[in-house]
């Protein structure tokens, strides 16, 4: 009989809001993979909240182990802080943190030392799941890039190619608040994926869908989900009239653990930097065949397969 594999290393760093909880619980319930760490980056609000907010998730998954939530960069590499409150609720969780407050601080270094060392222990092998601003990685590609050659792949939830943005006409979030990580994460040659707008905003998840099953199983963790997800359902409701959300970062997380379901081109991608106008603007030609050191873009994704998925890792608990 054939020994089953052992689960594959995941980092994943998150500017930790609703969906990005999200994909933090279906990480944790996906038993193919271990999350070794996990590091926070400010972003949907500011990083001492990520961290809280992460911490929180974390220890609402189902399962004995927890990984170890290390706090990382504070800001963008040259730029002021944006955030989305209206979006993810003042406390980044649909304001269910009122009150509380994080447990303990820790330098931004060390999450750029724990992406370091885990390139090392897992050579080859470590995948990083980038669901917020790329700080954290543009910082540790570029103090330990003989390192961060050893990782196995990233898997980057940003980019706007065919639609509008999601902040601004052009701009997606993550690539919009720090466009200058964005553009020396994708210009390095390392082997990346990017999860756009394209992809993300094919797969919604409906407020009624998560109150049926809420109310058939009771459980603790549903019923959390049921409320850190309501003013980002509402958020939708009111500016594009559906009461629902977008899985932008569990779509990432979920392409990161079973490749299969999206399908990738290779293209070579610039981020805009130097306009106010376009800041955070993901430029491509997919006409033109990509170079092997491209990034791989996903391109389509078997959106029934993920969201059966879904509902048996994060909402069936």
């Amino acid at each position: 009989m054939k020994p089953a594999a052992s689960p594959r290393p995941f980092l994943i760093d998150t500017d930790t809001g609703v969906d990005d909880a999200l994909a933090l619980l279906y990480a944790m319930h996906s038993p193919e993979i271990k999350v070794e760490a996990v590091t926070t980056v400010a972003g949907n609000v500011e990083v001492e909240k990520c961290t809280r907010n992460a911490e929180t998730v974390l220890g609402c998954s189902q399962g004995g182990y927890v990984p170890p939530v290390i706090q990382g960069a504070r800001k963008p590499l040259w730029r002021p802080l944006v955030t989305a409150p209206e979006v993810h609720g003042k406390d980044g969780l649909g304001n269910t943190q009122r009150g509380k407050v994080p447990l303990r601080r820790s330098r931004g270094q060390e999450a750029l030392e724990t992406i370091r060392d885990l390139c090392e222990e897992f050579p080859h092998r470590l995948t990083i799941v980038a669901i917020g601003p790329l700080t954290n990685i543009a910082l540790a590609l570029q103090k330990y890039p003989r390192s961060l050659k050893k990782v196995k792949r990233i898997i980057t939830m940003g980019g706007a190619f065919g639609v509008p943005g999601n902040t601004g006409p052009v701009a997606e979030f993550n690539y919009f608040v720090d466009p200058d990580a964005a553009n020396i994460v994708l210009q390095s040659g390392l082997p990346l994926t990017i999860v756009p707008l394209d992809i993300t905003h094919q797969i919604v998840l409906l407020r009624k869908q998560i109150r049926k099953v809420v109310r058939r199983r009771r459980s603790p963790l549903g019923s959390f989900v049921y409320r850190f997800t309501a003013p980002y359902m509402w958020y939708h409701k009111m500016t594009l009239g559906f009461n629902g959300g977008y899985l932008h970062d569990p779509l990432a997380v979920a392409i990161a653990v079973e490749p299969s379901l999206a399908r990738l081109q290779k293209v070579r991608v610039e981020v805009e930097c130097g306009s106010d106008l376009t800041r955070g603007m993901t430029v491509a030609d997919f006409r033109k065949k990509g170079r092997t050191t491209d990034p791989d873009v996903v391109v389509s994704v078997d959106r029934k397969r993920f969201l059966s998925l879904f509902r048996q890792k994060v909402l069936a608990r």
